[in-house]
């Protein structure tokens, strides 16, 4: 299974997360493009495993991922850059027991995102 991230309505996501062999969840990055609306997303972004992920994506120009890993939550932030790449950083650690905890603490609310 696929699941597309991003956060502008371009060609390309600016993400891909996977599901493996394990059920776990690898994000990956552009590698490489190739032009209309065609890249290789090679470049696995977190060498840990990641349990569970929640995706809320927008065209706004800016984008979460929720990643669980080792039993808590953390929150990946995506923003545009006016590149397909776009730049993200982890804005919180593996600190919350849930997922809806920790939007809430960052006051982001799901209904203003895609899934």
């Amino acid at each position: 299974m696929e699941k597309m991230i991003h956060c502008h309505d371009g060609s390309l996501a600016a993400m891909i997360a996977k599901q493996n062999e394990k059920s776990t969840w690898d994000i990956f990055g552009i590698s490489e493009v190739f032009g209309m609306g065609s890249a290789d997303y090679n470049t696995k972004l977190f060498d840990f495993e990641i349990s569970d992920l929640v995706i809320l994506n927008s065209t706004n120009g800016i984008s979460y991922v929720c990643i669980k890993k080792d039993q808590k939550w953390g929150l990946l932030e995506i923003k545009e850059n006016e590149t397909v790449e776009c730049d993200w950083k982890m804005i919180s650690d593996f600190n919350y027991p849930t997922a809806d905890k920790m939007l809430s603490d960052f006051k982001i609310n799901r209904l203003d995102f895609m899934s």
